[in-house]
């Protein structure tokens, strides 16, 4: 069982005032760095591995740095992000009614839709909630899949196709997509760890992945609460992460620095970032940087974001990496089974409308805040 801080931890959120507050109280100036961009043909095309070494080396620097970049000539057109975000704009403009009968909570894999404040608002009046809905899709069974593995695959709660027609199979053909460009980005990991690309194919073969829009509304900063995001700071759970965002922007990563990092759309990149099951694997060595987003603009427009959560094969045991310890460096963290780390984390954070924090992390990443 991972050890994760108490749902109502006053103090980890005391200092963490929104954005548009620090900057209107604060002429604390904001970092000027850029993330790095990767291209990522080498791992979508035929390649060598003079090729692809070096798409490693530089995966392994962004990893070391902030665990943040972006990703282009992945094999996905920004074209289809467009749909895939404007299916997401159309899906939580369905009525209200329509959204509760999707209702995560009722389901059996707890697949669907969640509203702001988590599975049970009620619970937790005096929270300032992350000011999001959710609508959380499983990934289809994979070639060669045992059903039963995986409850959750192939059993997504699907809004009825006379609301959004082309929905399903449209998102199912997208899901798949990301699917394989996480399998090729495992292997350049692999490969920029100093192990073998194939290393990390067995934990990765059934992965278990979920795709997750978040629909974040307009906030008006002279109204939201002091400490209310969109989503607050916090890091990923599993391997890493595949996002997409639409044109609004709004995210930004922490630096080990301590500044808070801009992360602006990039026309056909994707987002990714190293999660914690890896940092774990890495001894550490590749970062799980806290992120944060909100929107606030002048147009009232809902800003959609949409992550596929990469995550190991429920039952990977993650322990440190033999390149990433030795006499001098022994490992950090004890050993942890992937699917009940991560699935302690999202009950959490279904339970109080906030991200679930690992203790670890807390130690780690809120310092100095």
């Amino acid at each position: 069982m991972v050890q994760t801080i108490k749902d109502d931890a006053v103090g980890l959120y005391a200092d963490f005032d929104n954005r548009k507050r620090v900057e209107t109280l604060s002429a604390k100036k904001r970092s000027a760095r850029v993330l790095p961009v990767i291209d990522f043909a080498a791992y979508s095309d035929t390649s060598t591995t003079a090729q692809r070494q070096s798409v490693a080396r530089r995966l392994r620097a962004a990893c070391v740095d902030t665990g943040f970049f972006y990703l282009i000539n992945h094999g996905i057109s920004q074209a289809e992000f467009d749909v895939a975000h404007d299916w997401g704009q159309m899906l939580f403009e369905l009525p209200g009614a329509e959204k509760q009968k999707l209702d995560k909570s009722k389901h059996a894999t707890r697949q669907g839709w969640m509203p702001v404040g988590g599975t049970n608002p009620g619970a937790n009046p005096d929270k300032e909630a992350d000011q999001k809905e959710t609508f959380v899709i499983p990934r289809p069974a994979l070639p060669g899949e045992t059903p039963g593995d995986n409850p959750s695959v192939g059993n997504g709660n699907w809004p009825d196709d006379s609301l959004l027609p082309g929905f399903k199979p449209f998102i199912e053909a997208h899901i798949l997509k990301r699917v394989t460009i996480a399998q090729r980005l495992c292997r350049a990991l692999a490969l920029s760890l100093d192990l073998a690309e194939d290393y990390f194919d067995a934990s990765h073969r059934y992965l278990a992945s979920q795709l997750t829009y978040n629909y974040y509304p307009s906030l008006d900063p002279e109204t939201v609460g002091r400490t209310q995001w969109g989503i607050s700071p916090h890091t990923d759970y599993g391997t890493f992460t595949l996002l997409s965002q639409d044109g609004l922007g709004g995210l930004e990563v922490r630096d080990g620095n301590g500044d808070w990092i801009d992360v602006p759309p990039v026309p056909g990149a994707l987002v990714v970032n190293i999660a914690d099951l890896f940092s774990r694997w890495s001894n550490g060595v590749y970062r799980s940087s806290l992120h944060r987003a909100s929107n606030f603009n002048v147009s009232g427009r809902a800003r959609i974001s949409l992550p596929l959560f990469v995550i190991p094969y429920y039952k990977t045991q993650v322990e440190c990496l033999p390149t990433c310890q030795g006499p001098d460096n022994p490992a950090k963290y004890e050993p942890v089974e992937a699917g009940p780390y991560v699935k302690t984390l999202l009950e959490q954070s279904y339970r109080t409308g906030r991200p679930g924090v690992a203790q670890k992390t807390v130690e780690e990443r809120f310092k100095a805040l």
